[in-house]
C-alpha cells in the first residue's frame, strides 16, 4: 500500500473521531449542571415502604394491606396494575386510612400512588 495514501487515511480517520468527540463533548452537561438537576427534580419512591404508603401483606390470606402515611392532608390515589398495565383497583385515601387488596389472582403487580397530578411513589408486590 502507498506510504501517502496511509497516510491520508490516517488523518481522515482522526479527523472523523475528533469531530464525533466534540460533538458528543458539546452536548454533555458540565457535572454540576447535572447535579443540580437532580437535585431540583422530584423524586418518585420506589419501594414497598416508602414516605406515601406502607404496603405489607396478610400472612394467612391472598391479600396485601395498604395504610397511607401522613400526606400533608391531602387526599391520595393509589392504583394497582398488572404487569399488562392494565388497571386492577383503585383506591381514594386520606392520612391513615388502611385498605385491604383483596381479589387479585397470584402473581406480580405494579403500584403508583398519585398526590394530585404528581406521582409520589411507586412499586412492586407479590402475591403468592
Amino acid at each position: 500500500m502507498n506510504p501517502k495514501f496511509t497516510l491520508t487515511l490516517s488523518c481522515l480517520c482522526i479527523s472523523i473521531l475528533l469531530l464525533q468527540f466534540s460533538s458528543l463533548a458539546a452536548d454533555k452537561k458540565p457535572a454540576i449542571a447535572i447535579n443540580e438537576e437532580i437535585r431540583s427534580s422530584k423524586k418518585t419512591l420506589s419501594s414497598r415502604n416508602n414516605n406515601a404508603v406502607r404496603i405489607y401483606p396478610d400472612i394467612i390470606k391472598k391479600i396485601m394491606h395498604v395504610v397511607a402515611k401522613e400526606n400533608e392532608g391531602k387526599e391520595i390515589d393509589f392504583f394497582v396494575f398488572d404487569l399488562q398495565g392494565t388497571l386492577m383497583k383503585h383506591y381514594r385515601m386520606n392520612d391513615g386510612d388502611h385498605k385491604k387488596i383483596d381479589g387479585l389472582e397470584r402473581g406480580k403487580y405494579i403500584y403508583s400512588v398519585f398526590c394530585g397530578d404528581e406521582e409520589t411513589a411507586t412499586g412492586k408486590f407479590e402475591i403468592r
